[in-house]
């Protein structure tokens, strides 16, 4: 079979054979003589249930099934997903690859959430190699079961799985990327996208500083992406002679432009060592964001790491776009703004203005957001942000772990401090 005869039967164009070819011959080379062991009804019933599906779902895997059984073409696209972006030492960019709707039929998703849950099998053996307890996979599973909604948002209730969320999966199967209660939390040095956090020796109030090269816009906010210099204020953070000078930012996220902020290292202690493991808090979908539930999973992360990879961890971070500052006017009693109160809020990165987009509607086109149906209360908050002419934006957080047990209490900001 060629890679030309291949795109015909899938219904591929140009664009499409030129993100397989790079893969094309050594997944070729390893595909299996018959049809992958994830595309049958054997391995759907012992995994598919892990993630917490509708098991009304496995009726249709029974029709994708019989096709990949019956189409070559077919068998070898699973089998070139799965290896591309679970097995392969460099995952191959895959995730723009359209829908198989011309093989599938309605059953396109639900052939792209069979090649997610093929990933199960792969996370079990990490967690087993590096003896962290089954039941972890069990809820990194439910990570899978939590994209079939999503899909259903923005395909018209059919059910499925898109792979711009597949390539995610592949942090689980390195080990990189654990589901702890309800959060899920990714391994990495502190980032640069977080700013410079000091806390004061003495009397423990922290002074957060905005990293030399930020770039805002005159009333604080980040610009869009692409904006000229000429248009935006750049932050500088300056370290000489054992003082550091910087702009300062607040608990609720706000640069303060107009300030300089000159503190002492023989006063201050840095909590941000760019060598230092720092996990960021990523957020599945599902809801049940209440704050007990957010409390013990940091709580219970912070044990995890300890455990498990002998690391005291002092800070946890965030950036998302559920961190949109906008969202303390516009959801003022959502679970959302009740997580953002209780962490030091700081600014998030540079974007087109179209944050949260894909997490909310489901839609992965350049349409106006407004032309999207407004179901659910932060669909309807997008809206009035949109219809306001503002545009929506992330933002960041962190989490010191040594104050995890004044989480409720909005600690960051009623500490009071320097500023």
């Amino acid at each position: 079979m060629t890679i030309d005869d291949f795109c015909a039967a899938m219904g591929f164009g140009a664009a499409e054979k030129h993100l397989l070819e790079e893969i094309w011959d050594e997944a070729v080379k390893t595909a299996p003589a018959d049809v992958p062991a994830f595309m049958t009804m054997d391995f759907c019933r012992n995994y598919y249930p892990m993630t917490g599906g509708d098991l009304k779902h496995l009726t249709r895997m029974e029709e994708v099934c019989r096709i990949v059984e019956q189409t070559p073409e077919a068998a070898l696209y699973a089998w070139i997903l799965h290896y591309g972006l679970f097995l392969r030492g460099a995952q191959a960019n895959l995730r723009n690859l359209p829908l198989p709707s011309g093989v599938f039929g309605e059953n396109a998703g639900i052939f792209q959430l069979m090649v997610a849950v093929s990933a199960i099998p792969l996370i079990e053996k990490t967690l087993e190699r590096m003896k962290i307890p089954h039941s972890y996979a069990l809820d990194i599973a439910k990570w899978i079961g939590g994209t079939i909604g999503l899909f259903e948002t923005g395909n018209n209730g059919i059910p499925g799985h898109t792979l711009q969320q597949t390539s995610w999966i592949r942090n689980y199967i390195d080990g990189r990327l654990f589901r702890i209660g309800r959060f899920e939390f990714l391994m990495h040095e502190y980032p640069l996208w977080m700013p410079a956090v000091y806390r004061n020796r003495k009397d423990g109030s922290l002074m957060v500083l905005c990293r030399d090269g930020w770039r805002f816009l005159p009333d604080g906010c980040r610009p869009k992406r692409g904006t000229p210099d000429s248009e935006v204020v750049v932050t500088r953070l300056k370290i000489i002679d054992n003082h550091v000078t910087g702009t300062p930012v607040t608990p609720r996220g706000e640069v303060l432009l107009g300030r300089k902020v000159t503190i002492d290292l023989a006063d201050w202690e840095a909590l941000c060592n760019p060598w230092e493991l720092t996990p960021s808090i990523h957020i599945p979908a599902g809801g049940g964001m209440k704050p007990e539930l957010t409390k013990a999973s940091l709580i219970e992360a912070k044990e995890f790491f300890r455990k498990y990879f002998k690391q005291d961890i002092r800070m946890f971070i965030c950036h998302s776009w559920i961190l949109n500052p906008d969202w303390e006017s516009e959801l003022p009693d959502s679970n959302l703004a009740k997580f953002m109160r209780e962490g030091y809020m700081t600014p998030g990165l540079e974007s087109d203005g179209r944050d949260g987009v894909f997490f909310v509607f489901g839609r992965t086109d350049n349409d106006d957001p407004l032309t999207y149906p407004a179901v659910t209360s932060i669909q309807k908050a997008f809206h009035r942000i949109l219809k306001s002419g503002r545009r929506l934006r992330s933002g960041a957080v962190l989490f010191l772990t040594d104050k995890l047990d004044r989480f409720g209490t909005q600690y960051y900001r009623n500490q009071g401090g320097t500023l």
